[in-house]
């Protein structure tokens, strides 16, 4: 059996790299919320026109600077619904329900299917 060479670690950081401390305050940031989900590159297409929809609820959301809870009052859905929604966690939602709360902050929608 060969024998394996040890692997060197540096114990250098690269330039611009982020040091312990800052690690921690990252660390700290991101687990008081639920992390945005990606798309994936073999994503069918159900699933992006769902992510599509969900990033126009982001872009209202930034945009009218409202709170969670005010947005699930517009939207007339609870404050976890909403987050699902802007954390791009739409796997318990239809098309047409997110089509259906999309229309009520932007009744002037228009969508176009390719």
């Amino acid at each position: 059996m060969k024998k394996l060479k040890p692997t060197r670690v540096s114990k250098t950081r690269p330039p611009g790299y982020p040091d312990e401390a800052m690690w921690k305050e990252i660390e700290k940031k991101l687990g008081k919320g639920l992390a945005s989900k990606m798309l994936t590159k073999d994503a069918g297409p159900v699933e992006t026109a769902k992510h599509e929809i969900c990033s126009h609820f982001v872009r209202f959301f930034r945009g009218a600077n409202i709170t969670q809870k005010e947005m699930a009052k517009l939207l007339d859905v609870t404050e976890s619904r909403v987050s699902e929604i802007l954390h791009y966690h739409h796997g318990r939602f239809t098309i047409d329900k997110l089509l259906e709360l999309l229309a009520r902050i932007k009744p002037d929608v228009t969508i176009k299917v390719a």
